[in-house]
């Protein structure tokens, strides 16, 4: 499914490439000023660097994150995603954050179309081949993403 959105080149050079696995989003943290008590339009949640890769990487766990701005639990999860990456940073996922409101590219909206059921905030968790091994909508505990996230990289 995934190989639709890379050339048969792209997919060659990310299997070969361990420098290219660092093109992800990186750095996460959350907006100031963001509300975890009411939903109030501050922004959308997560800032990053690189924060617009939203292709898929064969050979690497990818965890996908859609939100929106202005959701009061989309601020909320979004704590607990940016604490999961800064547990897992050094760990071979990769991370995908995902305006469900304002995709910018065409990665991000395949993923919306492929992933995204229309419920905020939610979390995907696909293997190292790109199947989704777990989904889950709303607020869910960090412990419970933790879990399938270090199952998802053994």
């Amino acid at each position: 499914m995934f190989k639709k959105l890379l050339k048969p080149a792209a997919i060659a050079v990310l299997a070969l490439s361990p420098v290219l696995a660092a093109f992800a989003a990186e750095d996460l943290r959350l907006r100031d000023g963001i509300s975890y008590y009411q939903d109030t339009d501050s922004g959308f949640p997560i800032l990053a660097t690189k924060i617009d890769d939203t292709e898929y990487e064969a050979g690497r766990p990818t965890f996908i994150f859609f939100a929106a701005s202005g959701d009061l639990n989309s601020n909320r999860q979004a704590k607990r995603v940016v604490d999961l990456y800064k547990h897992f940073k050094d760990s071979k996922i990769k991370f995908i954050v995902i305006d469900v409101d304002h995709a910018k590219t065409e990665s991000a909206k395949q993923m919306i179309k492929n992933y995204y059921q229309g419920y905020i905030p939610q979390e995907v968790l696909l293997d190292k081949t790109g199947h989704k091994i777990w989904s889950a909508n709303g607020e869910v505990d960090s412990k419970v993403i933790e879990k399938k996230v270090e199952d998802a990289l053994i």
